[in-house]
């Protein structure tokens, strides 16, 4: 079973959650968020789906420094979906 990366980045319009494979599906990317709290909610969401649905899903946000783990202990905060 392989690890689902969900990775954060800044594409100049917003912010943005994709997998490290391509799109799945050819065609407009969805629109990005505005705010970057918003995508690593959003995608620490869908890595507590995937990982109760027995996959591995680990959140990354890229910084100036690299791609740095992003996890629910490290923000402080839970976010209620």
């Amino acid at each position: 079973m392989a690890t689902v990366r969900l990775i954060i980045y800044d594409n100049g319009s917003g912010w943005c959650v994709r997998s490290r494979d391509e799109d799945i599906e050819p065609g407009t990317p969805p629109r990005p968020y505005e705010q970057r709290e918003d995508a690593i909610s959003d995608a620490l969401f869908t890595a507590r789906m995937l990982r109760a649905m027995g996959d591995e899903a680990v959140v990354y946000v890229v910084n100036d420094d690299g791609l740095k783990v992003v996890s629910e202990e490290t923000l402080g905060v839970f976010r209620v979906h």
